[in-house]
């Protein structure tokens, strides 16, 4: 099966950040079934936002949660062959995790945020207050163009050679050739643009071919664990302070995380004086006790 996500490209498919497609990527397969990008973004929006953008920020780590999710649908397939979803022990488990679930999707509706929070003045204030902590590493904006092995590496070679020969004498040509030959369809279907990728996050084969590249310059064919892949270097970033426009949308995303926190322990204290709460206290000893036995 052809790889549908490379290296450089699968947290743009997991997050949306490429433009919409026809049809959504395949991650991975289970058995005979096909996981799709669209699946493993529904347990990515069940993350706090911090822990979303680290995975975003890290392919090694996005990787493994995937990797995680597969090994438990796995299991989960096995378990229910085997009639396990009908242990009554694992239902009564079942009962538990779903008032737990209940609990937590109202508490989030209860606790949330207005759109139109924060305000720009608010999030400029918070910038001012944080300034000197907003730093960025090292970026680097590229674009690629990716050719899948397949099980034959040396047709793969060949054509990368053959593309790469072509970019050499006509550079302009980037990104009609990227539209026209990459086996990527996130970055194809953007003339091959990746974006702007913090260098600690690229895979070191392809880190090392960047690190030789001038601005406006492609590399020779890069071998990957999948293919090839043609990388242009378009601009970089040094590492420093984040500008405002940098770090605007972050800002606003731990000020909306604060603000949600903050009415969650709100609507709790609401809740707690509309309804008493009491606890035996020699009713809890002797269960103690109990299980100390």
């Amino acid at each position: 099966m052809k790889p549908m996500l490379t290296i450089l490209t699968l947290a743009m498919a997991m997050f949306g950040s490429g433009p919409t497609q026809a049809a959504e990527p395949i991650v991975a397969q289970i058995g005979s079934r096909d996981v799709t990008a669209a699946e493993i973004r529904s347990y990515l929006e069940d993350l706090p936002p911090a822990d979303r953008a680290a995975l975003g920020a890290s392919k090694t780590d996005l990787a493994r949660f995937v990797r995680g999710i597969l090994v438990r649908q796995a299991l989960l397939q096995d378990a229910t062959a085997a009639g396990w979803d009908k242990n009554p022990a694992v239902i009564e488990g079942l009962n538990r995790v779903r008032d737990q679930y209940i609990v937590e999707h109202y508490l989030q509706n209860a606790a949330k945020v207005p759109d139109d929070y924060p305000s720009e003045s608010e999030v400029e204030q918070a910038y001012k207050a944080e300034k000197d902590r907003l730093r960025l590493p090292r970026r680097v904006q590229l674009s690629q163009i990716f050719i899948a092995a397949e099980g034959n590496d040396g047709v793969a070679l060949k054509k990368a050679n053959e593309i790469a020969a072509q970019i050499k004498s006509k550079p302009a040509d980037f990104p009609r050739i990227a539209r026209e030959n990459s086996e990527e369809p996130v970055s194809a279907g953007r003339d091959g643009k990746i974006g702007w990728v913090a260098e600690e996050s690229i895979t070191p084969e392809i880190r090392k071919a960047v690190a030789g590249l001038s601005k406006g310059q492609a590399s020779s064919p890069i071998k990957g664990s999948d293919g090839y892949h043609i990388v242009l270097l378009e601009d970089v970033r040094e590492a420093g302070p984040a500008s405002f426009e940098e770090a605007r949308e972050d800002l606003k995303a731990a000020l909306r995380l604060q603000r949600a926190q903050l009415n969650r322990e709100a609507y709790v204290a609401t809740l707690l004086e509309r309804q008493t709460i009491s606890v035996n206290e020699l009713a809890l000893d002797a269960l103690v006790e109990k299980g100390k036995e």
